[in-house]
Parts: C-alpha cells; sequence; structure tokens
C-alpha cells in the first residue's frame, strides 16, 4: 500500500514541485492551498502523513496540525517553514507535530524523513473528519457494517430480493456470503419459506422430492463451482425458464472464486445464467473501519454466551486487531474474538490473548516461494506447516485462514506427518474452546 501524503501550502509553484518529487518517489500525493481546502480533502479520504507550511490563507498551520491530530490520531503531521524559530518549533510539536523543518526544503533530506517516517504504516488509520467515520453504524439482517463498500452490499441485497431471478455472491472465504444470501431470501416474497443452504455435493445429489419441499423457499449453494455434471444439469433446469412444470424455489449461489474461473468451471449456459445477476462482499481488508464495529458486536456477543466478565475492548487490542490483514476476513476475526473471550478472566479484552500472529506488526505478509516442478501434496504440505507456524500452533485458527473443516486439518496433520506437540499454549487453549462448546 503506498503511503498517501497531502501537501499544504498556498506557493502554487512549491506545492507542484513538492508533488512532482513525491510522485516521483513512489508516494500518492495530494496538494492544497489552505487549511480548509486540507481538511475537504481529509473529509474525503485517509492521509499517512500531511506535510503543511506554516504561513496559510485564514488558520496557520500549527491551527491544522492540532485539528488533523485531534481527528486523526495516526496521521503524522510534518511543519514546513521560512519563518522558523524555537518558539514556533516547540509549539507544533505540542500541537501534534512529528518534526519540524525549514525553506528552502532540501529534497534528499526531505525524502529520508519520509521514508522513516513511512515504516510500517497502519493499514488503518482513524480519520473522524471521514464522511464514513460520522455515519452510525447499521445492522442489517444480522450484518454490521459503517464501511461504504457493505452499505453497497445492502443496497444491492435490497434491489435483488424482490425478483426470482438467481443471484450469485462473490466474495473470498469467510466473508460473509452466506449471510447476504440469507438476507436476500428474507427480504423476498418468499421470505416466509424454507432456506436451505448445501455444499456443491449435496446440492447434486439432491432429488425431486427434495426440491418439492422446496417450492415457495430458498436453495443456497455455496461454493457452486464444485458441481459436477449431474449438478450443473439439475440446477440449470432448476433456473431456467422455459421449464413451466419445476418447483419455485429462490436460487442463491456462492463462490470464492473469480468470475474467470467460474466460467471455466462452469457450463457455458449456466454459468451465464447464474451471472446476470451479483453481488460481491469486499474482503475484511478493505473494510477496515468495520473492524471495530465487529468486533465490539462480537465481544458482546460471545461474553454473553460463555458468561464471560469481559465487555471493552482497550486502545492496545483494538491497535491490533486493526493492523491486522485478515486473510481468514470476518470468520477469523469472530475466531480470534471468541479464543480470546474464552481465556478472559478481565472486564477489558487483554491484547496478550490475541494470537502471536497479530503482534508482528501491520504489513507484514508470509511469503512462500515454491519451485516449478513441487508436487502438490508437498505445496499443500508446506502451506498448512507455514499457516501453522503462523498461528502458534493452533488448529483451528489455521484452518479458518485455510477455509477448512477442523476434522479436515487435523486429518491432514497427520497425513502429512506435521508434528504439533510445539504448539501446547495453544492448543491448550483449543481443548478449552472445545470444552466450552461441547463438543468433548
Amino acid at each position: 500500500m503506498a503511503t498517501r501524503i497531502l501537501v499544504v501550502d498556498d506557493d502554487v509553484h512549491l506545492g507542484r514541485a513538492l508533488h512532482e518529487l513525491l510522485t516521483q518517489a513512489g508516494y500518492e500525493t495530494t496538494v492544497a492551498h489552505s487549511a480548509e481546502e486540507a481538511l475537504d480533502r481529509l473529509r474525503e479520504q485517509t492521509f499517512h502523513l500531511v506535510l503543511t507550511d506554516l504561513q496559510l490563507p485564514g488558520r496557520n498551520g500549527i491551527s491544522l496540525i492540532k485539528t488533523i491530530s485531534e481527528a486523526c490520531p495516526e496521521t503524522k503531521c510534518v511543519l514546513i517553514t521560512a519563518h522558523g524559530s524555537t518558539r514556533t518549533a516547540v509549539t507544533a510539536l505540542k500541537r501534534g507535530a512529528v518534526e519540524y523543518v525549514q525553506k528552502p526544503i532540501k529534497p534528499r533530506r526531505l525524502l529520508a524523513m519520509l521514508a522513516a517516517f513511512s515504516q510500517n504504516v497502519p493499514a488503518y488509520l482513524t480519520n473522524r473528519l471521514l464522511a464514513g467515520e460520522r455515519r452510525e453504524a447499521t445492522t442489517f439482517d444480522g450484518m454490521h457494517a459503517r464501511s461504504a463498500p457493505m452499505r453497497d452490499v445492502f443496497e444491492r441485497v435490497k434491489a435483488v430480493a424482490g425478483a426470482t431471478s438467481p443471484v450469485l455472491v462473490l466474495g473470498e472465504s469467510g466473508t460473509g456470503k452466506s449471510l447476504v444470501a440469507r438476507s436476500i431470501h428474507q427480504r423476498s416474497p418468499q421470505g416466509a419459506g424454507l432456506f436451505v443452504s448445501v455444499s456443491a455435493a449435496e446440492a447434486s445429489a439432491m432429488g425431486r422430492e427434495q426440491l418439492d419441499e422446496l417450492d415457495g423457499g430458498a436453495l443456497f449453494i455455496d461454493e457452486v463451482s464444485a458441481l459436477d455434471e449431474k449438478g450443473q444439469e439439475r440446477l440449470l433446469d432448476l433456473v431456467s425458464d422455459e421449464r413451466r412444470d419445476r418447483p419455485t424455489v429462490r436460487v442463491v449461489v456462492a463462490t470464492s472464486k473469480e468470475l474467470s474461473q467460474l466460467k471455466t468451471a462452469l457450463r457455458n449456459d449456466l454459468f451465464f445464467r447464474l451471472a446476470a445477476t451479483t453481488i460481491t462482499v469486499p474482503p475484511l481488508r478493505d473494510r477496515t473501519e468495520d473492524i471495530p464495529l465487529l468486533a465490539a458486536e462480537f465481544l458482546r456477543e460471545l461474553a454473553e454466551r460463555y458468561g464471560k466478565p469481559v465487555h471493552s475492548i482497550p486502545a492496545e487490542t483494538q491497535r491490533l486487531l486493526s493492523g491486522y490483514s485478515w486473510p481468514g476476513n470476518v470468520r477469523e476475526l469472530r475466531n480470534v474474538i471468541e479464543q480470546a473471550v474464552l481465556l478472559s478472566r478481565m472486564s477489558e479484552l487483554d491484547p496478550v490473548l490475541l494470537p502471536q500472529m497479530l503482534h508482528r506488526g501491520p504489513g507484514r505478509q508470509e511469503v512462500l516461494k515454491i519451485p516449478i516442478g513441487t508436487a502438490m501434496d508437498q505445496i499443500e504440505r508446506e502451506v498448512i506447516l507455514r499457516t501453522l507456524e503462523a498461528n502458534d500452533g493452533n488448529k483451528t485458527a489455521t484452518a479458518e485462514v485455510l477455509g477448512i473443516s477442523r476434522r479436515s486439518i487435523y486429518n491432514k496433520l497427520a497425513i502429512y506427518g506435521i508434528d504439533t506437540s510445539g504448539g501446547a499454549n495453544h492448543n491448550g487453549a483449543e481443548h478449552r474452546e472445545e470444552r466450552a462448546r461441547g463438543s468433548g
């Protein structure tokens, strides 16, 4: 992710020169010529760093820094001035600036300073000026969001719910595609009917009697790309407008694959019928402003379920949650909160209860290099092993990240002979979790 910098200077020529310098250095740069224009830009998006002149039309740079520091605490501010004095420097630092430089600006020194500030930029930046931050949270059929991408999903659900045509829900594993499917059904004219969720294999095995029982209801097929030839033929028959003797069933299907991959997996006539109406559920990394909201909702729900006294998330825990990339999306976030709640004995969710992978700092990603020609079973073994290590031996979290069941992860560990005896602490947490769930 490129570091976003907002340059604020009433000197048009200097603003243009800084824009050119920083853009060539790889920064995503925006220029404003007054404090009010700068605040307007901050109402549109967040910035990692603000580079502002002291002398501006209207309010000065120090006043602007104070406002930004209060509304955007993770955004770094640097004051630039040709009227330097010790008093001005101290005032700027007290108001929230992280550095103070004088004109004429030395490009090499400026770029070195910005490079240092750009190390480990957070994935999520608070911005109380942003329109999305001022909006109230929305609860929509059991889904919680404040972000624009998820609000778009909710509007899309409303738009398609009244129709009878099939709907294709796209999105990575763990984003909540089944919740979207259920919401479409609940808001449809057939919302009072049955809602049945099945895998591709189960859908292929469904007989006419089972479909007749669904008449007036909805059928949700997860990972529709896995449908075999017989299942595809049966599904095409179910969604075809030409058949008049079929049961009235609202069909919603989902896949974590790209559309191009789905097109390859399905016969053309079925693909084009399903892809006519689509809803894409964004990954959690693209809706980071929803993380605090979702974490709070999961905490409330799970603390009540397990009878735990924990009721708040302190700033450090929230920072770790917001700074993680969440490859397993909302499902992974819920799993992490659940594990922490199970282990908690205090009123606050202690950050030490979070998995080690969240403590490694924002932006760090594990990279696995695989030589060409490596056998698929060797690749799978290495991916499982690395993911298990990243989750500090926690098999449940590993299964969530990989998008497979806990039973599958245990089977694969046995098949590949992976020794998990080193993850004693987290394995103990898993056992406590299983007992709490009553699963033995």
